[in-house]
């Protein structure tokens, strides 16, 4: 790719995960439920899982889920029951719901997840990525670009982890599993809404 290309491409990066979503909302309480610490560990999962769904766009997802829309359908739904446990989680005890003893393993491990079931990242990489990819490209261009959409992503969401802390340390407990709350409903009401739209599709 051309220079200009890898510009475009990183500042599509930058632009999908500077725009608040789903992710953000869950590394923030993650961040201040659980310690920095764990959102950031939370953070570099994410972009662990941001950079497997740019090198499986890069090596073919996009032409897979063009042959078997099915899946992309399936993907989809799996991510809206993810977003909806996590959401009633958080309605019902005002914190993440993960191991009480959390180590930053379990916060990766979440934040991994996380990334890999987001409809909005299914729908970036295809319709934002996928244009860049070339079957005429060398194998360290694939890789660069997966290692490049995933260090972009978990440079933005460590920020966001950080937040999570700050907004702990001006928040008592009480009003951060309030805050919690609110963002559980935000998500849940995300997945019914994502849930509609993907069914008006089918009708």
């Amino acid at each position: 790719m051309s220079e200009l290309d890898w510009i475009k491409l990183a500042f599509l990066c930058l632009a999908g995960a500077a725009s608040p979503g789903l992710s953000w909302l869950l590394i923030l309480s993650m961040s201040a439920s659980r310690g920095t610490a764990v959102g950031i560990s939370g953070a570099l999962g994410h972009g662990l899982g941001i950079m497997v769904f740019g090198l499986t766009t890069v090596f073919g997802l996009s032409a897979l889920l063009i042959a078997l829309p099915e899946l992309t359908a399936a993907l989809t739904f799996l991510g809206i029951a993810l977003l909806v446990y996590f959401g009633y989680q958080l309605v019902i005890a005002g914190d993440m719901p993960l191991p009480g003893k959390l180590t930053t393993k379990s916060g990766f491990i979440a934040g991994f997840s996380i990334a890999i079931v987001n409809p909005k990242v299914l729908i970036f990489f295809l319709a934002v990525f996928g244009p860049f990819v070339d079957p005429q490209h060398t194998l360290y261009t694939r890789l660069t670009m997966g290692a490049l959409a995933g260090g972009i992503d978990a440079t933005v969401y460590v920020g966001v982890a950080l937040s999570g802390t700050i907004l702990k340390q001006r928040l008592e407990s009480g009003r951060i599993q309030l805050v919690n709350r609110l963002i559980g409903i935000l998500l849940i009401a995300s997945g019914v809404w994502i849930f509609i739209q993907e069914i008006s599709n089918f009708l």
